[in-house]
C-alpha cells in the first residue's frame, strides 16, 4: 500500500492536475512539482504527530473534521473548488509554526508564490485525512495501528522523494532541535 503515491498518480496527472493547477492559478509542471513535495510533507508531519503522546487521537480528531471519505469520493469536483472546507484551518494545526517556513521552501524549489503554495496544503491536506481514514476504518485500526501507518507511509513517501526528504529533515526535525540543551540531556538519560 503505498497512500501517497495513490494520490500523486490521482491528483497529479491528466484531468485531475488541471483541475487543480486551473484552480491554484499555477501552471501544471510547477503545480506536480509542487504536490511531489507537499504531499509527502503533510505525511510527515502526520506521522510525527501521531508518534506524540496523544498525537493520533489529534490525527483521529482532525480525519473527523474531514467527513466521508474526504475528497477521494469526488476529486474532479473537489479539486475545482478554490477554497476546501477547514483545510486551512486542518494545516495550520498540523505544521504549526514551520507552515510559512515550509510555504517557502516548497515556493522556492517549484517557483509557485508561497501562496499558492499555502492553498495547495489546504487542497491535499483533507485529501491525505481521507484516504489514510479510509484505511484506518477499513483495517479497524488502534491509535498504535495508526501510528504504525502513518510511520510506514512517511517513509515511503520520503523515499520516494529525495527533495521532501531533504525539506522534512530541515522542518520536521527542527522542533526537535529547538529542545537544545534540556533535549540533549533527556536523550543522554533516556528520559
Amino acid at each position: 500500500m503505498d497512500i501517497m503515491g495513490d494520490l500523486i498518480k490521482q491528483v497529479g496527472t491528466g484531468e485531475n492536475l488541471t483541475a487543480l493547477s486551473s484552480t491554484l492559478g499555477g501552471d501544471e509542471k510547477s503545480v506536480q512539482s509542487a504536490l511531489g513535495l507537499a504531499l509527502p510533507m503533510v505525511m510527515g508531519s502526520m506521522a510525527k504527530t501521531a508518534a506524540k503522546p496523544g498525537g493520533a487521537d489529534l490525527i483521529t480528531s482532525m480525519m473527523g473534521q474531514v467527513g466521508g471519505g474526504g475528497a477521494t469520493n469526488s476529486m474532479a469536483s473537489y479539486l475545482s473548488t478554490p477554497a476546501p472546507s477547514g483545510g486551512s484551518d486542518i494545516v495550520s494545526q498540523l505544521l504549526g509554526g514551520q507552515m510559512g517556513a515550509i510555504q517557502n521552501a516548497i515556493s522556492q524549489k517549484t517557483g509557485l508564490p508561497p501562496a499558492i503554495v499555502g492553498t495547495l496544503l489546504a487542497v491535499v491536506t483533507p485529501m491525505i485525512l481521507g484516504a489514510v481514514k479510509n484505511t484506518f476504518t477499513d483495517k479497524k485500526m488502534d491509535s498504535a495501528g495508526l501510528s504504525s501507518l502513518l510511520g510506514d507511509q512517511a517513509k515511503v513517501a520520503m523515499q520516494s522523494s529525495p527533495d521532501a526528504a531533504a525539506l522534512a529533515d530541515q522542518f520536521l526535525g527542527a522542533e526537535e532541535e529547538t529542545a537544545g540543551i534540556l533535549g540533549s540531556i533527556k536523550k543522554i538519560f533516556g528520559m
